[in-house]
């Protein structure tokens, strides 16, 4: 992976060109399979992304500032999840949850949980991301996750 500092969100940009270029019948290749770095790479650019686009959206931004992506924002939450499912399956569960809450997505964590990181992502929550109506169904009922 390189960086380049002439391409704001280079990584993600491309993710997002491989995805809307491939055939509909080929499936794109799992972002894990290029590595821990990348996937922490690409949530990062990915949460840039999501805020410029809120920004723009509600006119706190210039669009011509920033070169626009492809995709849309279905597409940066589908990315994210990707990146969330390959976090949380590599004790990555503070990193899974931050990028889920910066997206505007973290009540997807309940589907994303099983038995090995349930009471690590809970413990995280917990103590780090403001309580909201999904923490407590969570804490309440257990019994809505799916092994």
């Amino acid at each position: 992976m390189t960086y380049s500092d002439t391409q704001p969100r280079g990584t993600l940009r491309y993710r997002l060109l491989a995805a809307a270029l491939r055939p509909p019948f080929s499936p794109l290749a799992d972002p894990g399979s290029w590595g821990h770095e990348y996937v922490r790479h690409l949530a990062a650019e990915l949460g840039e992304e999501y805020n410029l686009r809120g920004e723009e959206a509600i006119g706190m931004s210039d669009p011509t500032e920033y070169p626009p992506l492809p995709g849309t924002f279905d597409d940066l939450r589908a990315l994210t999840k990707e990146c969330a499912i390959f976090l949380l399956s590599h004790n990555a569960e503070p990193d899974a949850v931050d990028l889920l809450e910066e997206l505007e997505i973290v009540d997807e964590i309940v589907d994303l949980v099983d038995d090995n990181n349930y009471n690590r992502v809970c413990q995280y929550m917990i103590r780090f991301v403001p309580p909201g109506s999904f923490l407590l169904s969570l804490q309440v009922n257990p019994s809505s996750i799916d092994a």
